[in-house]
């Protein structure tokens, strides 16, 4: 795949914003987080709250017991924010933390009835929010997004 990326260079060049790669992608991350909160909001449940249900519930089909640490890898968020979390989704009756039968101290986090019927419809959602991210690229424009977006995560994964 060759692209050529003179005329790229040249649109950012004489964008308007000084820092235009912060501004798009600041800007898309919030135009995003908002369109799949709005569309959430209906279950009661926020992107992120969703993103941990979504994520217990993936580990449970697998067989795999999750943890707090767990949610605090996967979401690459602390520990106070996690319990923040799931103190919301036990709230709202989606998580339940069980004491662990191989450590006292340890709780394991498990999906309600109520949490399990719900990741098929905020899976639809995010499925939408998907699609629409790529929409009007050609399979070869998704391919290197694709892929730009794996190094700038990586940049400041460093």
């Amino acid at each position: 795949m060759t692209i050529d990326f003179s005329l790229w260079r040249l649109e950012m060049a004489t964008d308007e914003h000084k820092y235009p790669y912060h501004f798009y992608l600041r800007n898309s991350v919030y135009k995003i987080m908002m369109y799949v909160d709005s569309n959430l909001t209906q279950y009661d449940i926020t992107n992120q709250q969703a993103r941990v249900v979504g994520f217990i519930g993936e580990k449970q089909d697998e067989g795999i017991t999750v943890y707090q640490k767990d949610i605090e890898s996967y979401m690459g968020i602390t520990g106070a924010s996690v319990s923040n979390l799931l103190r919301g989704l036990e709230k709202k009756g989606f998580v339940e933390r069980i004491r662990s039968a191989s450590d006292d101290r340890a709780k394991e986090l498990s999906l309600t009835l109520k949490g399990r019927e719900l990741i098929a419809t905020f899976n639809s959602v995010f499925s939408e929010t998907e699609n629409r991210i790529v929409q009007g690229m050609t399979t070869e424009q998704k391919k290197l997004f694709l892929e730009l977006l794996k190094i700038v995560v990586n940049n400041f994964d460093h």
